[in-house]
């Protein structure tokens, strides 16, 4: 049986993410995000621009209590996990990017055209996430 169905605004080329009871969608290729309750369709938020982004051909990745969306000029925006849309940082990569990011332990990685990128936590400053 169908619980719940929304037809507008998916992705053409990125998956949506279930994190938690969060399912976060994109509209086509843009930086335009949908945020829906996975159990119910409640609607948390839709149609929400993206700051700083433009086209996205990865798949958004949940980790750590965060968000991460990766646009094709090398931006990677990142918002808190929730019902409500908090950006919480914008970061630059002078590549272009179209692969989904992945995570293995502390360490992110993200495949741009002409690099592989690993990011992780500098355990000789204090203590973040990335």
């Amino acid at each position: 049986a169908i619980v719940w169905q929304y037809d507008r605004d998916t992705p053409y080329v990125p998956s949506p993410l279930l994190y938690g009871t969060y399912l976060y969608f994109l509209k086509s290729n843009s930086a335009i995000l949908s945020c829906f309750d996975a159990l119910t369709g409640e609607e948390h938020y839709s149609r929400q621009r993206i700051d700083g982004l433009r086209g996205i051909y990865a798949s958004p990745l949940g980790a750590a209590g965060r968000v991460y969306f990766v646009g094709r000029d090398g931006k990677t925006a990142v918002i808190r996990n929730g019902p409500k849309y908090e950006q919480l940082a914008l970061n630059t990569l002078d590549d272009p990017i179209d692969a989904s990011p992945a995570v293995v332990g502390n360490e992110m990685y993200l495949r741009s055209h002409n690099h592989l990128y690993c990011l992780t936590q500098d355990t000789s400053a204090a203590r973040h996430e990335f």
